[in-house]
């Protein structure tokens, strides 16, 4: 694109070079101070060259007149952007102190899962234990009563004997 944008250029300067040499006579020219006699080609590239000057100088301040319009919107585009990397740093923030609490709250959980089956299993013991003393309770119960039924035995043959005897 630039270089079609010069190769025109070039072909507007030939056309106006090759114009100002066909017309070059010399001609007069009256403005409002006096009046000045110059070749008619001299007066063709001294417009031209005053057009572009013109054009340049309005190019130039389009330019600074589009750029102060402008300064708004890039101090509005700075303060988005810093908003958004405070943003950004903060969501950072945000997930490192989730993933800590997460880790706090993983150890927690694996803490009381260790103290419940530690209580599990003293409380596992202690029904042994119980169960234990029930069977050798009722094991020395059972011991006693069988001892109480041989003496309550003993002591009906004891009686039968006596009452035989004594008839």
């Amino acid at each position: 694109m630039r270089n079609l944008f010069l190769l025109l250029a070039l072909l507007l300067v030939l056309v106006i070079a090759v114009f100002a040499w066909i017309n070059n006579e010399v001609v007069t020219v009256n403005y409002l101070f006096g009046q000045l006699s110059t070749t008619l080609f001299t007066l063709i590239v001294g417009s031209a060259l005053a057009g572009a000057l013109v054009m340049g100088f309005l190019i130039i301040f389009r330019s600074i007149q589009t750029y102060m319009k402008s300064q708004p919107e890039r101090n509005l585009r700075k303060e988005m952007q810093k908003r958004v990397k405070t943003l950004e740093e903060e969501k950072e923030h945000q997930q490192e102190e989730m993933k800590k609490l997460q880790k706090e709250r993983d150890e927690a959980v694996a803490s009381a899962m260790a103290t419940l089956e530690y209580e599990k299993d003293k409380l596992e013991e202690e029904l042994k234990r119980q169960q234990q003393e029930r069977e050798e309770a009722s094991t020395q119960a059972l011991a006693k009563l069988e001892d109480e039924k041989k003496r309550l035995e003993e002591e009906l043959r004891k009686q039968a004997k006596e009452q035989t005897s004594s008839q």
